[in-house]
């Protein structure tokens, strides 16, 4: 497992050491939950759900990976937080933990279908690929 994934999957444990243990009116507190709660949870949630790896060169991919990072975090924020204010148990703290624990779980899991396309190219039968798009081929109807 790469620097990066775990960096991502203590990302949120460490936001919420911050703004447990620094003092209030601190700016730094207030950047660091800002930049978890906009890019954390939506990365692994977009890392997780795409089927490959987005490269570098690959310059649609990352613009994909980009706007959907901040909409699924904020959408996963919504989807926590609202819960949490209907049954009169929000607090900030409960909210970072649970947006914590998804990140973190959303990053350690595996990619979806990663093992069977592993299993298939080490057995030498790629995956077929259409011409001009890099993308498997759906399957011929019958």
């Amino acid at each position: 497992m790469t620097s990066l994934r775990w960096g991502l999957a203590l990302s949120g444990w460490v936001t919420l050491a911050v703004v447990t243990l620094l003092p209030d009116a601190l700016v730094l507190r207030g950047v660091v939950a800002t930049a978890f709660l906009l890019a954390c949870p939506g990365l692994a949630a977009s890392r997780w759900a795409r089927p490959g790896a987005v490269r570098a060169s690959d310059r649609t991919a990352l613009l994909e990976t980009g706007v959907l990072t901040p909409t699924l975090s904020v959408s996963m924020a919504v989807l926590v937080v609202e819960p949490l204010f209907l049954w009169d148990a929000f607090t900030v703290t409960r909210a970072l933990v649970v947006l914590a624990a998804v990140t973190s779980v959303l990053t350690l899991l595996p990619r979806r279908g990663g093992w069977s396309r592993r299993a298939s190219r080490a057995a030498g039968n790629p995956a077929p690929r259409a011409a001009d798009s890099g993308r498997p081929e759906p399957p011929a109807s019958e």
